[in-house]
């Protein structure tokens, strides 16, 4: 009963002894500003254990994200590998199709299709717009074996054609030019057409596919492509992308919005052919 007794009495007087620490340190703190001593004894006990608790906090989270990232680069993968997937079965369609064109021609006794381009790797020195003309200068001329009238690509299409020639440089009309006229092939269907420049559609970098019949079938995101008639430029260059189709004035025909497939505003390098050898139907 007396123990009983004796830690009762020691449990009121340490509550008591806790009781006047706390006072005496929130008095200590009102009056000075600083932390009172028993605030730093304090927080000397508590600090490691709070360090222990935000390390293994710290450390769980990393693990958590981790985990996630993991999950986040698997899902990326497994999207990379359908893509190229989808990509081989693309390249092997391909290479059927050229199979099977090649099988029509023997059988038609018609020569396998060629060409082989000849060209000079230029780069652009100078871009030269204006209210009615969108012309380049390239630093390559005719002591490179450039000629005027040689068509000028990247590996995307068509940029222009030589227009004026220097020794060193040259001077290309571009494909969206005023001055720019060739023939066109829709490659979907095969119909040709006439792909020149507008000052209309300048300003926007687009040009216009011109004399489409009133039956052609030519819709939007088909593309367009060299037809080479006239041997001036090689066959299956490919020019731009069918934007919109709208009538001629006259009712009777229709022409196409085009966005070419180069960006002559921003191009920086590019080819010359000077020489090309096409066989083709």
């Amino acid at each position: 009963m007396r123990r009983r007794n004796r830690v009762g009495s020691r449990f009121v007087i340490g509550l008591i002894v806790l009781i006047v620490l706390c006072l005496l340190s929130a008095l200590y703190s009102g009056v000075t500003g600083k932390p009172s001593p028993v605030s730093r004894v304090v927080s000397f006990v508590t600090t490691p254990v709070q360090r222990l608790v935000s390390g293994v906090s710290g450390a769980f989270g990393k693990g958590l994200g981790y985990f996630t990232e993991f999950d986040d680069l698997k899902a990326e993968n497994e999207e990379l590998k359908k893509q190229l997937r989808e990509m081989e079965q693309t390249v092997r369609d391909a290479e059927l199709a050229l199979e099977e064109n090649a099988q029509l021609r023997a059988a038609a006794g018609q020569p396998e299709r060629t060409r082989d381009l000849t060209t000079v790797t230029a780069e652009v020195i100078a871009r030269n717009p204006g209210d009615w003309a969108m012309t380049l200068s390239l630093d390559k001329g005719s002591s490179h074996g450039v000629e005027v009238g040689d068509l000028v690509i990247t590996v995307d299409g068509m940029v222009g054609y030589v227009s004026e020639v220097y020794s060193n440089t040259c001077e290309i009309t571009t494909v969206v030019d005023v001055e720019m006229q060739c023939g066109a092939l829709i490659t979907r269907t095969r119909e040709t057409a006439i792909a020149e420049g507008n000052y209309d559609l300048m300003a926007d970098g687009n040009l216009r596919l011109s004399y489409l019949t009133e039956d052609a079938s030519v819709v939007i995101g088909d593309t367009v492509e060299t037809s080479g008639r006239g041997g001036l430029f090689p066959k299956g260059i490919m020019i731009g992308t069918v934007e919109s189709v709208l009538p001629e004035e006259n009712g009777i025909s229709y022409y196409a919005i085009l966005k070419p497939f180069v960006n002559v505003d921003t191009v920086s390098s590019v080819m010359i052919v000077t020489d090309f050898t096409d066989t083709t139907e």
